[in-house]
């Protein structure tokens, strides 16, 4: 038993899935005090607070992705970073440790390029998240306390997005146990805040002053979980921006970027639609049914993205073998815990909320059913996506925003019709055009291996199921 607790405890996997219940299911874990001290339409308001502040992490133009990318090159001993792929004198003139030189140049350009982004999104969120605040809440009796609100949040959006980079750096140099420490530290401090104000009555307030708290517990601790880890000489560097390495990791950042705008409009702009067609009591049961399949999701994508550091190194030094037999597991360890989490949340969490006698619904069974099914093939597609991104390539640029706008469109034709369904169909009609299945074949061409073979081995294979146990 003792040794079953030591290995959970060091287990990088353990303390990821942790730490993923803790920050997607943030506003679930409280919900019982949510349901006693919120209105329904204060919820629905919270809800659009977060899908607006998502925003905030566009703005990140995709360098936190790259950042644990170019961080894992470097502590795999990369002479220099390259704006796209790798050559073959790069697998020769790599060191036999970490480049502690050009990983030090790597964080003091982070340090300029997140300052002066950081005023950018503070500026969008407070102004034009703040007009389509004033928008929805104007007929509320409490609405000017709603619109201040929304303003000191805007602030903790930019505080959080300004210390994105320590989890992403951590992550980089394999020390993906303690950027996830960090995280539910701060995540803890966020409930702390959270249901201590709850109780005290500050409603909506307390859930935005917990977000500022847990952005400055996030800051502190990632620091310094940073400096003792990567143990650089001299500490960290002051902060001088590297136009070489920004020039490296730039082509592939915004195309990292406008991917996740297309996974924003293809995902998240829908609570946006509903808000503005079907009112706050069905913005409240899509946004809650919405954060436990997101909470599911992000959960089962852990197995994989808790290795991707290990899969970068293994690009760098050219072993494509391990990266097949490596991912093969963790994807199948993904999609079936999210067919059984899709199961759970379908029969078991509208009994929960019954027992809570809970005044916020969640959308019909049917409905849940079908997103299950939809948010299924989007986690396999997602998880090839990054395999493809640790070849340091990105070309789902122009699918990601076409899709995206696709989803909207349909999504603004069908909502009005026919509710909630519309928004369900809008998000996997598109993805099942193109979506769902390119990344696939294109990730298994960068491995040099057949779709069919690689399936036929890895899927259809009875035994590869039965190791998993």
């Amino acid at each position: 038993m003792k040794s079953l607790i030591l290995r959970v405890h060091r287990s990088a996997a353990a303390w990821s899935f942790f730490s993923t219940v803790l920050r997607v299911g943030a506003n679930i874990f409280v919900l019982p005090f949510i349901l006693h001290k919120l209105s329904p339409d204060d919820y629905a308001v919270w809800i659009v607070f977060g899908t607006i502040g998502g925003l905030a992490s566009l703005l990140d133009l995709g360098f936190e992705q790259t950042i644990t990318r170019m961080t894992s090159y470097a502590w795999a001993g990369a002479t220099k970073f390259r704006a796209f792929g790798f050559h073959e004198e790069d697998e020769k003139q790599t060191k036999s440790g970490p480049n502690l030189q050009l990983l030090q140049e790597l964080i003091a350009t982070l340090k300029a390029y997140y300052f002066y982004v950081g005023l950018g999104v503070l500026a969008l969120l407070s102004l034009g998240g703040g007009v389509w605040i004033w928008a929805i809440t104007r007929h509320l009796e409490n609405a000017a306390s709603l619109q201040l609100a929304w303003l000191v949040y805007a602030v903790g959006c930019w505080l959080n997005f300004v210390v994105g980079r320590w989890p992403a750096l951590l992550t980089g140099i394999g020390s993906v146990r303690e950027a996830q420490v960090a995280s539910i530290m701060s995540l803890l401090a966020y409930y702390v805040a959270v249901i201590s104000g709850l109780l005290a009555g500050l409603g909506i307030w307390a859930l935005v002053g917990g977000y500022v708290v847990m952005g400055f517990a996030a800051r502190h601790l990632g620091k310094r979980y940073f400096k003792k880890h990567a143990q650089l000489p001299g500490g960290l560097p002051s902060a001088r921006c590297h136009w070489e390495i920004f020039q490296a990791i730039w082509p592939n950042a915004w195309r990292v970027g406008l991917v996740t705008v297309g996974a924003y409009l293809t995902i998240q702009a829908n609570t946006l639609v509903c808000s503005a067609f079907l009112g706050l009591k069905a913005t409240a049961a899509y946004g809650l049914s919405f954060q436990l399949f997101s909470l599911l999701t992000n959960l089962c994508l852990v197995w994989v993205a808790v290795k991707m550091p290990r899969i970068n190194m293994l690009r760098q030094n050219g072993s494509k073998a391990e990266i097949i037999d490596l991912f093969a597991r963790r994807m199948r360890l993904s999609l079936l815990c999210h067919i059984v989490g899709s199961l759970v949340i379908i029969f078991l969490a509208p009994v929960v909320l019954h027992k809570f006698k809970s005044n916020i619904a969640l959308i019909s069974a049917g409905q849940m059913a079908l997103w299950a099914f939809f948010r299924l093939l989007d986690l396999h597609h997602s998880t090839y996506t990054y395999l493809v991104l640790s070849e340091n390539y990105n070309p789902f640029v122009k699918p990601s925003l076409v899709s995206g706008a696709a989803v909207v469109i349909v999504s603004l034709i069908l909502t009005p019709w026919i509710g909630v369904w519309g928004m369900i169909l809008s998000t996997g009609l598109v993805s099942a055009c193109y979506n769902n299945w390119w990344p696939i074949v294109r990730a298994l061409r960068g491995l040099n291996v057949k779709p069919g073979d690689y399936f036929a081995h890895n899927y259809l294979r009875p035994r590869a199921w039965v190791e998993l146990f």
